[in-house]
């Protein structure tokens, strides 16, 4: 192995293990009954993703808002993928996963009040939410992504310096073959999970309108991650759990 690939796989090695560190316990408060989210953030100013935003433009990226529903049930949804992907590295079958998530209920509607939904809309979002996780694991290519891959990491957050500090956090990154599914570990796969619906338009169309809408936010974590892995043949992707769709191609970093 070259002391490159070494160094490499050290690094990765350490992004890894940064996910397997206990957890502290979580302290929820209550939100007051009469909280009411629209009236709240009516006025808000867009969410800060970090530096990364006044990076230079080989870093920049525009990222689409929604509405504040929206976001946090995308929020609950990223996290729970997150404990998807941690119980199947603790060994857990698909079918005994399943039957989890049918428990994860009162959990999800926990995580979504505290992100400021009234308890009824709460409800309806947790379902949304058990929607995506099941099926994401009735979907070859989403446990292909959750699956135990040598240096997988969710929620990975990195920072890098070049003109400016940019920094990001990556939704999954793992070494696999050089397409889904395929067998071997020569490429870093970056995922960005998406939970938006293709609404009036048709799944193809949107499909290809949704990769031309986020290809320069994945452009940039591509570039980010190449500073720090020059050898690696990275591969980036958009999966969906609501549809059960992977979009995925090789970034042009240049």
């Amino acid at each position: 192995m070259q002391p490159a690939d070494a160094a490499e796989d050290q690094l990765l090695g350490d992004l890894a293990a940064e996910t397997e560190q206990p957890q502290r316990i979580a302290i929820l408060h209550r939100l007051p009954m009469n909280f009411d989210p629209v009236a709240r953030f009516k006025n808000a100013d867009p969410l800060d993703y970090g530096a990364e935003q006044s990076a230079p433009g080989s870093t920049h990226f525009a990222r689409p808002e929604g509405s504040f529903e929206a976001r946090v049930f995308g929020n609950a949804v990223h996290a729970f993928m997150e404990l998807l992907s941690k119980r199947l590295a603790d060994g857990l079958s698909h079918d005994e996963l399943r039957n989890e998530v049918m428990r994860w209920q009162p959990r999800i509607i926990a995580l979504l009040r505290a992100g400021g939904i009234p308890h009824g809309s709460a409800e309806k979002l947790s379902i949304r939410v058990q929607s995506a996780l099941n099926n994401t694991l009735q979907d070859a290519e989403g446990l292909w992504i959750l699956a135990p891959h040598k240096d997988a990491s969710s929620e990975c957050a990195l920072t890098a310096w070049q003109e400016r500090r940019s920094s990001v956090r990556l939704d999954r990154i793992f070494r696999a073959g050089e397409q889904p599914l395929a067998s071997g570990e020569g490429c870093l796969w970056i995922v960005d999970y998406k939970t938006t619906m293709h609404g009036s338009t048709g799944l193809e169309e949107f499909m290809t309108n949704e990769r031309l809408k986020y290809a320069p936010q994945m452009q940039a974590y591509a570039r980010i991650l190449q500073s720090r892995f020059t050898t690696a043949k990275l591969r980036v992707g958009l999966y969906y759990p609501m549809l059960r769709k992977f979009s995925w191609w090789i970034p042009e970093i240049g």
